[in-house]
């Protein structure tokens, strides 16, 4: 009788145990599709602002040619500015983790943190504008 009770509670251990990974890799795979549609919005931000045809200010998500099943996961907004193209919006730290290593960790991708773009780039600060919030995922380029 105790080796059935004693099983029954490794069991109900093991399933709990079990519950807490399966709810670890869903998170995950949500990140992973945010670090994905993330990557596939600035990339065509990018195209834009490189384009010639590009217009200072906020950009309208319909100016970007993005693929037509494409949807956003979160409200990513581009803004071209001061010779830069700013490709930004909210995240996770986890999310904006995964986004960096889909770009094999580019200086030109960060996230904002009290005013400035971390990771800085050999200690250099990048002063970010007021209208991104703290806590968001940033991509910046030179456009001139």
């Amino acid at each position: 009788m105790k080796m059935a009770a004693v099983f029954a509670t490794l069991m109900g251990v093991l399933a709990m145990m079990s519950w807490n990974l399966l709810e670890a890799r869903e998170e995950n795979r949500a990140a992973h599709a945010v670090a994905l549609n993330y990557a596939v919005y600035r990339q065509a931000a990018n195209r834009y602002a490189l384009s010639g045809n590009a217009t200072v200010g906020d950009i309208p998500m319909g100016q970007l040619a993005l693929p037509p099943a494409w949807r956003s996961l979160k409200e990513w907004k581009t803004r071209i500015e001061g010779g830069h193209c700013y490709v930004y919006g909210p995240s996770s730290h986890e999310e904006g983790a995964l986004i960096r290593d889909l770009f094999r960790g580019s200086y030109a991708i960060g996230r904002k943190d009290g005013g400035i773009m971390i990771p800085t780039v050999n200690g250099t600060r990048l002063d970010l504008p007021g209208w991104i919030a703290d806590g968001s995922v940033v991509s910046v380029i030179n456009i001139d």
